[in-house]
């Protein structure tokens, strides 16, 4: 990795920019820091990447040539894997984390992933989301006392809390709520909230606490209209179909059923078969009165 100077220099020369060009700082200052003989505070950094009109994000991935880091290089992995029906993907990504973690033993995003990603497939292999993870609940007990959170900790508490008993996971959503409103824009192609929100509604269905469960669905769903997540979207129409029918509506099988083919009609046949083994193993049978 590049040192803050050599990069600053680099991206310079790349914009055709003279050491005498930048807002905040004379010549000699910038020829100070680009040999390194000057450290430099954030505030001035932020000011030279104003005056290149860059974000940290972008300076960061050239300073390290081109390239992402390893640890967000795997969260970039992880977050493109659809590792809760694939367990083939799931476990090469396990290896991957594992050997990062050999590695580097001390980097908690990886931990947290590799827990997350055990926690899948755990739950895949069992066909339960009632499973085992003492780990899960130590990466609460560490990030609960915390002021604030990064993006990577949201999102890596928003696929664990599922895990948790009620009482103990709806704490957890509000304080992923809390946290996810300073993210909502920070990568707007994700829609992060549109995923977690259903998400959380899919959780309190299978807790039987449908009116939780038909609030966050029913945020969702403006949401995936808006960003055009017709999966997600599909997902959400399900299973407020699937509260219908829990709460003695047996005629909103039919519509549940209708989200699984739509699943196949545009050629999601894995997706099918996972919305369709949720509703046969867990709901079919479980009319409520």
């Amino acid at each position: 990795m590049k040192t803050i100077g050599q990069t600053i220099r680099e991206i310079r020369i790349m914009k055709g920019m003279k050491q005498k060009d930048f807002s905040e700082f004379t010549q000699a200052a910038i020829a100070n820091i680009e040999s390194s003989r000057k450290n430099i505070t954030l505030n001035k950094l932020l000011s030279i990447l104003k005056d290149f009109k860059m974000t940290l994000r972008e300076f960061d991935y050239i300073r390290n040539d081109y390239a992402l880091s390893p640890t967000e290089n795997l969260f970039f992995d992880f977050t493109n894997v659809k590792n809760s029906i694939d367990r083939e993907q799931g476990d090469e990504l396990l290896e991957k984390i594992s050997s990062h973690l050999v590695k580097y033993p001390t980097d908690f995003i990886a931990y947290c992933l590799y827990v997350v990603e055990d926690v899948i497939l755990k739950i895949t292999a069992q066909n339960s989301y009632e499973v085992d993870s003492p780990e899960a609940f130590q990466i609460w007990s560490e990030l609960y006392g915390r002021v604030a959170w990064t993006y990577q900790e949201v999102y890596i508490m928003s696929k664990l809390f599922f895990v948790f008993p009620v009482e103990l996971g709806t704490s957890v959503i509000k304080r992923i709520e809390r946290e996810m409103a300073n993210y909502v824009e920070f990568l707007k192609d994700i829609h992060f909230d549109a995923t977690f929100y259903t998400n959380v509604g899919k959780y309190y269905v299978h807790k039987h606490q449908f009116n939780l469960g038909k609030k966050y669905l029913n945020l969702a769903l403006p949401l995936c209209k808006k960003f055009n997540r017709v999966i997600i979207e599909n997902d959400a129409y399900a299973y407020l179909a699937i509260i219908d029918y829990l709460e003695g509506n047996k005629d909103a099988e039919i519509e549940v059923l209708e989200c699984i083919d739509c699943l196949r009609a545009i050629r999601k046949p894995e997706l099918a078969d996972d919305l369709e083994s949720d509703w046969n193993t867990f709901f079919k049978q479980k009319v409520l009165n």
